[in-house]
């Protein structure tokens, strides 16, 4: 592992939130030789992170999809230290430590925690005061773990003629080395250009703050090996800007007035973002100063452009936050922070926007709310809405930048009938966070009159967040933010929800893109709209041969929409809401869903796959979609086999004692819709070849679960009484289904 984690690909801060020296910590001299780098040896033994991004590429159609601006790991954390006429990259473990050095039994653990070396490289001079050692050779070939391409990255074969240092920069606390790359490409040449950064970390730490579960933050994860009562404590730190008063204004904070922070966390915004674009980023940044005053904090937040940083500003540069565009046809944005792993300070921030993203928004927009609101339906959105979209997006990824998590369950906060009322979402928006992927509002209904369709600027439960994250404590006290958790835990706007990834949802009340407490009536009227949509469009679209032309969205995402309120209902079923303990490593606590809401969430999805989809195949939406019955029997299968997957299946076996809804109730219902269905047509027909498919599935399985026992003698009772019945009826279509019941 001999460059797994070296200086390599460095871009860390280390003096982002902290004065930097007038003169570099580093020198750096060019010669024939390479680049010669002075250390001064009161650096020794220094923490200092090492990290890399990409500054450039020939292409975004690389192996691992990357973009200028892009990182790929978090940066590493090392040290360095001198012996024997050489110099050593050190790498401290970031996970675990023991901070009783004093203590007897010390040496015991030190013995098993020797820190590794990463690198070593001879030192070329030397004086009373610094060292010289030759770092070509270490900037320019790639670092495991910390470069973005690299062996397992790279898109082809390195070409080592164009590998190159293109510059090395050292000022304030770091140094900063451009790196060019060239590849042969399985289809064409690929050239890079990383940044690789060396950052001094703070020598004053940050107070961290421990993490509680019940609030979403991003966290770094610490255990400290304990001798004085032998035992390991372990405790996740969240990660957070430093954010305090300065000492004169500590006194006026602690007595209730707004103060200005020590040091403010300023964004810098990419010049090449069109002009209509950046006020709303401004916005969208600045957005979260209302939740710091709400603590007591004024002005945190400052937005500027690369332009207004004045000359010479390098974005790529480890001590700055900017917020990037990428131009590119994929529709995506993302934030990142990177954070000092000893406390979870975060030094560096970034936003990368990509320029695809308001195409994504835009058929958002158009297909949660056309079905009511006018200004949905424009081939070309007015600017207001535009902004408010970017505001929106700009807002949320900055919240990831900030060191928040994605809070699924915030949307369930809301009541759906709510949502249909003017005053309540003109008050509330879709969701009680930003940080919640909730989108717009597809459950109003037109007549409602409700005109504000978006996500709040920032929700209820953000600014609770931010005060759990961010709010000065002179001295740090976990029962404090554990009481400040404890007071909202029994109001559902303060609740968080994290989503492990799943074929189906584990918990109904913390999803993707949903909206409201009730998936059967939301998804309804999510439904509703969509028809809504499909029979108004040639109205909205006149003149056009297929309605969809030249509008945000087409049909093929239309019917996507459609399936995807179906698959939202699923987590019902015999389903159980899980809250987080306040220790990421407890149990949570679960509570099934009543009975009564799994036979409910059955009878929708029984409804829509018999019935309700056929507004998707109208005589009218086949002269312009075509025939569509091979898609609809795929989405159809899909909806249905997720209806028997394993999560739903397991739930069953959890809760089936204390709802009544067993096993045998889920498969006597879909056995009893399908079968009762006379002269079915080809997607009923394929409906119920599925559903015996999927049994059979179950039976051969060749990965046991605990509870089979208790579902396969249902299953096996089941198809036998399938048999019988068909036997009743005997047919060319009744026969050949029996032959596929094992």
């Amino acid at each position: 592992m001999k460059r797994i984690v070296l200086l390599a690909g460095l871009a860390l801060l280390g003096s982002m939130s902290h004065a930097a020296p007038e003169t570099p910590l580093f020198h750096v001299k060019q010669s024939p030789k390479g680049y010669s780098v002075e250390i001064p040896k009161r650096l020794l033994s220094k923490d200092f992170l090492l990290a890399g991004r990409v500054q450039t590429v020939s292409s975004m159609n690389n192996k691992a999809k990357l973009c200028a601006g892009q990182r790929l790991y978090d940066p590493i954390w090392v040290k360095l230290k001198y012996e024997d006429k050489q110099l050593y990259i050190l790498k401290p473990d970031v996970k675990n430590g023991c901070d009783e050095t004093t203590h007897p039994s010390f040496p015991a653990y030190e013995r098993n925690a020797v820190i590794p070396v990463m690198e070593a490289f001879p030192v070329e001079q030397e004086t009373d005061s610094s060292i010289v050692v030759n770092w070509t050779k270490f900037f320019t070939e790639p670092i495991e773990g910390v470069d973005p391409f690299n062996s397992k990255t790279q898109p082809g074969r390195n070409i080592p003629s164009l590998n190159k240092i293109l510059a090395v920069n050292a000022h304030g606390n770091h140094l900063e080395v451009s790196v060019q790359y060239g590849y042969e490409g399985a289809t064409a040449p690929f050239l890079t250009t990383i940044r690789k950064s060396l950052s001094l970390l703070p020598e004053q730490r940050m107070t961290p703050r421990l993490h509680d579960a019940r609030v979403g933050y991003d966290f770094v994860q610490n255990r400290r090996f304990q001798l004085a009562s032998p035992g390991i404590e372990s405790q996740n730190l969240i990660t957070r800007f430093r954010l305090t008063p300065a000492p004169e204004d500590q006194q006026k904070y602690l007595r209730g007035k707004k103060v200005k922070p020590m040091q403010p966390i300023v964004f810098y915004v990419d010049d090449a973002f069109p002009e209509s674009w950046k006020k709303a980023i401004k916005e969208g940044i600045c957005e979260w100063n209302k939740a710091f005053e709400a603590i007591g904090f004024r002005d945190v937040m400052v937005a500027k452009t690369y332009a207004e940083a004045g000359k010479g500003f390098d974005p790529d540069a480890i001590d700055v936050n900017c917020f990037r565009y990428v131009v590119s046809d994929f529709p995506n944005a993302m934030g990142k922070h990177w954070c000092d792993p000893r406390t979870g300070e975060i030094l560096q921030a970034d936003v990368l926007f990509y320029s695809n993203v308001i195409s994504l928004l835009q058929k958002w927009y158009f297909l949660q709310t056309a079905a009511y609101n006018p200004l949905a339906r424009e081939k070309t959105l007015p600017e207001s809405v535009m902004k408010r979209l970017i505001r929106y997006a700009a807002a949320h990824e900055v919240g990831h930048c900030l060191g928040l998590e994605h809070n699924f369950r915030a949307s369930y906060a809301y009541a759906t009938e709510d949502l249909r009322r003017p005053d309540f979402a003109a008050e509330y928006g879709t969701t009680a966070s930003i940080m919640d992927y909730a989108r717009f509002n597809y459950v109003a209904q037109p007549g409602d009159r409700v005109t504000e369709v978006f996500p709040p600027y920032l929700g209820v439960y953000d600014y609770y967040a931010i005060r759990v994250g961010y709010a000065y404590l002179p001295k740090e006290k976990a029962e404090t933010i554990t009481q400040w958790v404890d007071e909202k835990q029994q109001d559902p706007m303060y609740l968080y929800g994290r989503m492990n990834p799943s074929v189906v949802p584990v918990d109904p009340s913390v999803q993707n893109s949903d909206i409201g407490n009730d998936p059967v009536a939301s998804s309804t009227y999510g439904i509703r709209n969509l028809q809504r949509i499909i029979t108004e469009l040639p109205r909205w679209n006149k003149g056009a041969n297929n309605p969809f032309e030249g509008m945000p969205a087409d049909y093929k995402d239309l019917q996507s929409y459609y399936f995807s309120y179906m698959e939202r209902v699923i987590p019902l079923i015999g389903g159980l809401y899980s809250f987080e303990e306040r220790r990421r490593n407890e149990e949570r606590k679960t509570v099934p869903v009543a009975g009564k809401e799994s036979e409910r969430a059955v009878d929708f999805l029984l409804d829509e796959l018999l019935d309700g989809y056929r507004f998707l195949t109208s005589e009218a939406v086949q002269q312009y979609a075509g025939n569509q019955t091979e898609t609809l029997v795929k989405q159809q299968k899909q909806v249905l086999d997720k209806i028997l997957s394993s999560i739903v299946l397991e739930h069953i076996a959890q809760t089936q004692a204390q709802t009544g809804f067993t096993y045998a109730r889920l498969l006597d219902k879909v056995s009893n819709r399908l079968f009762a269905v006379k002269d079915a047509d080809v997607l009923t027909r394929n409906l119920q070849q599925n559903y015996l498919i999927r049994l059979n599935e179950l039976l051969d399985s060749k990965t046991p679960t605990y509870y089979d026992v208790l579902l396969l003698p249902v299953v096996v009772d089941h198809l036998t009484e399938i048999k019988k019945e068909l036997e009743l009826t005997p047919d060319l279509w009744t026969n050949y289904l029996k032959l596929k019941i094992k």
